[in-house]
């Protein structure tokens, strides 16, 4: 008989919510890990006293299934705060409560793109665009485009022309723009469909048919160790809900033996009746030694992060602040050490700033020269106040965040699921499209809950 309902390869975000969940429904299950700790990039690194994240993180409490989650992972250790603030900018003006690429600071430009897209509104339907830059062209225009895609190379690290039009989903930030003033995007947008899904309003608005969920800016994050604190909780939490938990164990084969499903680590044989993967598909065709390539099919994004020990009180800029300017190096800067309760009792708390590239060129970003210049640029845009001093800063990359599909991608991926599920119907992992915590978290309430249910039965 197997030993578990269901294995679970990958302690990752998603990894944690599919173990809790399950173990909260009633099922036996394993969750392995090659680190010897689970949270994957959730995991912080110590430097001067700070616990410092992979980037800007907080946990949504707007929803129910996050309201459920993380505070029954957190319990009391959990800051919670109602009044997170963001803001977006093309060069020195800030838009308080917006992230996405707004250009009202520019009245010519914004009459030339609102006046291609009124003709775009009017014209036939092109033929489905297999690349992204073509569908942002089609969709928005050469106007917006010759401005918007330097921005989203900028974002990812390379050229958004190799990238497939399936990448939307994945870059649902360039979703939008702000062509103008809110009163000016908010009588657009009530006028038209073709308005309302291109244009985009500040969360200061005040029209809640515009904001969504918005309005409630509830967010949570760990009381200690950045995200790290996250990462122990969850450990405990899964312990306590009798998940069990094989660490520093990379899964090193896979077979199916008709009634159940074997999973072999470097110690151990698992044996269960479904496995939930929860990491990339490349490494489980890697695994099972699929003849595909899947790496050819994608362009990782990594990150390349610049943290500064400064005076809590010489900082000016919100929360997180998106820069979508040409000549500033990072494309965000966030106060974490402000949010996540690290201010020390002299003052000083950090600031971090974070510039996307190809993993191939991550190396090439960190350096003493590019510390200098993320510096000047937290100085330039704002986000600090003039004359603020830096009393040490470090610097570190995180290789890959998230994967964004080529032109052609879904040949390889299709040929890859086709020879996992000959291999066995008990995998299941998670589908394309599907990047963030939230998203994972209602993939599992919809597409996997079904298979979950009928192995747990």
């Amino acid at each position: 008989m197997p030993q578990h309902d269901i294995i679970i390869a990958g302690g990752g975000f998603a990894g944690i919510y599919a173990a809790w969940r399950l173990a909260r429904d009633g099922a036996k299950v394993a969750l392995v890990e090659a680190a010897p700790q689970i949270g994957g990039n959730l995991n912080a690194r110590q430097w001067n006293g700070y616990w410092l994240d992979n980037g800007t993180h907080n946990f949504d409490m707007r929803t129910a299934l996050g309201r459920a989650f993380f505070p029954d992972i957190l319990g009391d250790d959990m800051l919670v705060f109602e009044d997170q603030q963001w803001a977006t900018t093309n060069d020195s003006t800030w838009v308080p409560g917006f992230e996405l690429p707004s250009f009202d600071d520019d009245t010519a430009f914004c009459d030339i793109a609102l006046a291609e897209l009124e003709r775009l509104r009017h014209a036939p339907p092109r033929p489905a665009a297999t690349s992204f830059a073509q569908h942002y062209r089609d969709r928005f225009g050469d106007a917006l485009a010759q401005r918007v895609l330097p921005m989203m190379s900028k974002y990812i690290g390379s050229d958004p022309e190799s990238f497939s039009h399936d990448a939307k989903g994945l870059l649902g930030m360039f979703s939008r723009v702000r062509l103008g003033s809110d009163d000016r995007m908010i009588a657009l947008k009530s006028s038209d469909a073709f308005w309302d899904d291109r244009l985009g309003v500040s969360l200061g608005c005040g029209d809640a048919r515009y904001i969504g969920r918005n309005v409630n800016k509830r967010y949570a994050f760990p009381a200690r160790k950045g995200l790290s604190g996250f990462c122990e909780a969850a450990a405990r939490r899964l312990g306590e809900l009798g998940v069990d938990l094989y660490l520093g164990e990379p899964v090193g084969d896979l077979r199916d033996a008709g009634d159940h499903i074997e999973v072999s680590t470097s110690n151990h044989t698992l044996t269960g009746k479904h496995l939930f993967w929860s990491m990339p598909d490349t490494i489980l065709a890697r695994v099972l030694n699929l003849d595909v390539d899947l790496m050819k099919a994608a362009v990782p994004v990594g990150t390349a992060f610049f943290a500064f020990e400064v005076e809590a009180d010489d900082i000016l800029g919100p929360d997180y602040l998106h820069d979508y300017s040409a000549h500033r190096l990072p494309f965000r800067y966030n106060k974490a050490g402000v949010y996540s309760d690290q201010t020390k009792p002299d003052g000083k708390t950090y600031v971090t700033c974070e510039v996307p590239g190809h993993p191939a060129t991550l190396k090439s970003v960190l350096s003493e020269d590019n510390v200098e210049k993320a510096w000047e640029s937290m100085l330039d845009v704002g986000f600090l106040k003039e004359g603020a001093i830096r009393h040490d800063a470090t610097q570190w990359s995180h290789p890959v965040a998230f994967t964004l599909p080529k032109v052609g991608w879904r040949t390889a991926h299709d040929r890859a699921q086709e020879m996992i599920a000959e291999v066995s119907d008990r995998i299941s992992g998670i589908a394309f499209g599907y990047r963030g915590r939230l998203s994972f978290m209602t993939y599992h309430d919809t597409v996997l809950k079904e298979r979950f249910d009928r192995a747990i039965a």
